[in-house]
């Protein structure tokens, strides 16, 4: 099993470290394998130790159905401008999507990166604190097919491609037979699953405490048995956040949020609103270690949302506790 934790080149994050062998020797002393890494394109790579990244995680897009089916007047209702769809995309057409993508997964085979992670999912704005929303499951899963197909179809590459669950139209875990017809639309043989522990969580606002939390993934896997084999990987954490939800979904309604006309706008409100939902805290409750034996995956990512090194290194510490009782950094099987 190689374990990593969640890393990026933003110059925020980069500023805790001291340069590449600092980045070294704090892997090392958190009992880490290496490093899941998304690149902000934006921001220098020369402090990033490359060796060290055991996973890509690729560019996330989180409404991209209406750019797919070449639905102008929903992609403008959206984003107010085809010159924001440009900002996003690298483009206004499918095919600017399928290009970024190629060109990550190039980086990922440079780099040599075991594995890339991929969001299996579709959202506006709007629809993530109404909870209705304009596409399907299955209909999301079809066009993610089409497009991981016309992605990968073109490279010959080596590494894992790992879908990841959200708690959003498309692979969400809650129906087998969506999960399973995705798996078998997608051409690429070494096709997988990373299940994010925490955006399952989320599907499930009933959730009060961690043991509830482990007791529900054990039941969505049982629904799940036959796409098992197909977990190689895990994201873990968990939020237990669906009060948020609940009251976010109400003060939208009774009109005590409203969201702004501009997109840029719009998308500050939502990604503070997502960063209160998904907080991405360390997973402790006694069954956990139980759970990551059951699953046994290939990849194993402690995920964490942090302000600061030395709160990244706290939650490191309490994961580690969680799994590794007697400290040495291994989990005990």
């Amino acid at each position: 099993m190689i374990v990593t934790t969640n890393f990026n080149n933003s110059t925020e994050d980069m500023a805790r470290y001291g340069g590449r062998d600092d980045i070294r020797r704090f892997c090392i002393s958190n009992h880490l394998d290496g490093l899941e890494y998304m690149r902000i394109p934006q921001c220098p790579e020369d402090k990033v130790p490359m060796e060290l990244i055991q996973g890509i995680h690729l560019s996330s897009y989180q409404s991209w159905m209406d750019l797919w089916m070449g639905n102008k007047k929903a992609l403008l209702e959206e984003y107010g401008s085809m010159e924001v769809v440009e900002q996003l995309y690298g483009g206004t057409t499918p095919q600017a999507m399928v290009e970024n993508l190629r060109g990550e997964l190039h980086q990922a085979q440079v780099l040599g990166a075991k594995y890339v992670v991929f969001h299996v999912s579709e959202v506006k704005i709007i629809e993530s604190f109404t909870h209705r929303f304009q596409y399907t499951d299955r209909e999301v899963i079809t066009a993610a097919a089409e497009l991981i197909n016309q992605v990968l179809d073109a490279g010959n590459y080596s590494f894992d491609f790992l879908m990841e669950n959200l708690w959003w139209p498309g692979m969400n875990l809650m129906n087998p037979e969506i999960t399973e017809e995705l798996l078998e639309r997608v051409h690429y043989e070494k096709k997988g699953i990373m299940l994010d522990t925490g955006h399952l969580l989320h599907t499930n606002i009933g959730l009060h405490s961690q043991e509830e939390g482990v007791d529900y993934i054990l039941q969505v896997l049982d629904r799940n048995r036959q796409i098992k084999s197909y977990i190689k990987g895990i994201h873990l954490n968990q939020s237990l956040t669906g009060d948020v939800a609940c009251d976010m979904k109400k003060r939208l309604e009774s009109g005590e949020i409203r969201l702004k006309t501009d997109y840029w706008e719009r998308y500050a409100q939502v990604y503070s609103y997502i960063f209160q939902l998904d907080q991405h805290k360390p997973f402790t409750a006694a069954g956990v270690k139980g759970l990551i034996e059951k699953i046994a995956p290939k990849y194993l990512t402690f995920e964490f949302i942090t302000r600061n090194r030395a709160e990244h290194e706290r939650y490191l510490q309490a994961q580690w506790s969680a799994l590794a009782p007697d400290r040495r950094g291994k989990i005990i099987c």
